[in-house]
């Protein structure tokens, strides 16, 4: 099976120990106090799913900078894997600049989007000015979505 340590989640999957985890991030333990935040970016998922964006299940982890190098880290995305981490600070900062992390993310995790400078939600960097409102968020995830055959 393997050996599990209290320092990395784990989960079980098809008899394989699995540990997700990222550099940038470090997870916070499962808890009272994190599910809730957690929720908040299952929520977003799920407000994405509704709006049309064909989703996989997506692995989501919720977290802090793991040093001050990483600072300004507000999410991240294991490209094509569908899992995404997200940190409290991201959470904190209300639920429309949220929206921007997780759709940005959600490009990451599962279509394997890079940064796109000319694209509002793909940008390598979020600024205040160019929060997009729940629709264009969508609207713009949707263009990421590969064509149905």
């Amino acid at each position: 099976m393997g050996i599990y340590t209290n320092v990395l989640e784990c989960y079980k999957l098809t008899d394989t120990l699995t540990y997700m985890k990222t550099k940038k991030i470090k997870n916070f333990k499962m808890n009272r106090e994190t599910f809730p935040l957690r929720r908040k970016v299952i929520d977003l998922i799920y407000e994405a799913k509704k709006g049309g964006v064909n989703l996989p299940r997506i692995e989501v982890r919720i977290g802090e900078q793991s040093s001050a190098k990483h600072k300004n880290v507000l999410g991240c995305a294991k490209i094509k894997g569908n899992q995404m981490w997200i940190t409290k600070d991201a959470i904190d900062l209300g639920s429309d600049i949220l929206r921007n992390i997780v759709f940005h993310e959600i490009a990451h995790a599962v279509y394997g989007t890079q940064h796109d400078e000319s694209c509002p939600l793909m940008c390598s960097a979020l600024s205040e000015d160019a929060i997009l409102n729940k629709e264009d968020c969508l609207k713009h995830l949707l263009k990421y979505q590969p064509m149905e055959k």
